[in-house]
């Protein structure tokens, strides 16, 4: 079987479902039984409850520095998660209908080359970004393990007001560990809310590689008939070509404000937080000259999986701009100059031509908060801003 754009996201979908968030597919494929919205229920419970244990402990729990820092940056970026989770929930049945509009656009149109190029794209972002999320999750715990075999010190990876710092018993130790299994199993729902707009973006990317790719082979074909059959059928052929990509590209403009609509608070936050927290993080290893190799290691993954998911939304959105704007010179280029002009306006190519290259031209920017552009530049801006903070406070604190 082929990996079509549909199928692609029949997959995702269905290990959102498994994640706990539901099913975001058109097709009722993945029930959501009453056992179903129970485990999901229950399961945003313990979230919830974990979050404002450490919004708590953030800001009345009395512990050491470096669990009151963990304690008030975790609280911010879980506050964040959590928020990002609801509203992917909210989303359900917007996102349901971006799906089946995503699925079925240029179905027709699409290669298996370029179905293959997306495929792994979306595999290998996706994969990068899981793989160094739990490289940093399993650090923290090994980190906090050997802190309380060898220094005696409760385990503690997030920082909840309850079990108190001093308190050892073993049902403490208990509620610790649970925590710590409650927060590897959160990140399943969590990076499938960060994800599903990477995997959105890169579909409509390609999206408008396809259409472009329509376009050049219109001219291929027209080229052919020219020299097949008459010149008027090869010219009907290239309008109707032409119109079927004109079509094409304005369901493409209204599923990009969609995307925006529906996914652009999520990656406003996930801007806001990739940058936040890896100045937090940056200063703690800075602050810290002497770190053992397993906080340092727990502290590089925790900034490269933020660096990760701040590229794969940025540079993802910029190459839409990028994608979009290739796409005049293909149509300018479809092979209209060849035709003769046609007495019944309706029935010009020349028109037809005229109207997809003014739409065509105008820019396709995604914004973060309706400000800020969505593209390479800002993932650049954003990288040096984050440093440029760091240094500040670096100075300051020497």
């Amino acid at each position: 079987m082929s990996i079509s754009t549909k199928v692609l996201l029949r997959k995702f979908c269905k290990y959102v479902y498994y994640a706990g968030a539901g099913n975001c597919w058109y097709e009722d494929i993945h029930h959501e039984s009453i056992v179903y919205k129970l485990y999901s229920f229950i399961s945003f419970a313990i979230y919830t409850m974990m979050i404002y244990l450490e919004n708590v402990a953030a800001a009345f729990g009395s512990f050491p520095a470096v669990e009151k820092n963990s304690a008030v940056m975790f609280a911010a970026i879980h506050n964040i998660v959590l928020t990002k989770m609801f509203l992917l929930l909210y989303h359900k049945d917007s996102i349901k209908k971006l799906n089946r509009e995503m699925a079925t656009v240029g179905e027709n149109f699409e290669e298996e080359k370029v179905m293959k190029k997306q495929y792994w794209k979306v595999k290998y972002g996706v994969l990068i970004y899981v793989v160094s999320v739990y490289l940093s999750l399993i650090a923290y715990g090994v980190e906090s393990t050997r802190k309380a075999i060898v220094e005696g010190a409760p385990f503690y990876t997030v920082v909840t007001y309850f079990p108190y710092y001093e308190d050892t018993s073993m049902i403490a130790a208990v509620f610790r560990v649970f925590f710590y299994l409650t927060w590897l199993y959160m990140m399943l729902p969590m990076m499938s809310a960060d994800c599903m707009p990477i995997t959105f973006l890169i579909c409509i990317t390609f999206k408008f590689i396809t259409l472009r790719r329509h376009f050049e082979k219109i001219r291929e074909k027209f080229d052919k008939d020219m020299l097949t059959i008459d010149k008027k059928d090869a010219a009907e052929n290239l309008r109707s070509g032409c119109l079927e990509g004109i079509l094409m590209h304005q369901k493409l403009m209204f599923l990009a404000d969609e995307i925006n609509r529906v996914f652009g608070i999520i990656m406003s936050l996930q801007v806001c937080e990739s940058s936040a927290v890896a100045v937090l993080l940056l200063l703690r290893l800075a602050l810290s000259p002497h770190l053992d190799l397993t906080n340092a290691f727990m502290t590089y993954t925790f900034v490269s999986s933020l660096f990760i998911l701040l590229a794969l939304n940025l540079w993802n959105a910029g190459e839409i701009t990028y994608q979009a704007s290739l796409l005049s010179h293909a149509v300018f280029y479809c092979g209209w100059h060849l035709c003769e002009p046609d007495r019944r306006p309706h029935r010009d190519v020349r028109r037809l031509v005229l109207i997809a290259c003014a739409q065509a031209q105008k820019p396709l920017v995604l914004k973060a908060f309706g400000i800020q552009d969505l593209s390479y530049s800002t993932f650049v801006s954003v990288a040096r801003m984050t440093y440029s903070v760091f240094a500040v406070f670096y100075q300051r604190g020497e």
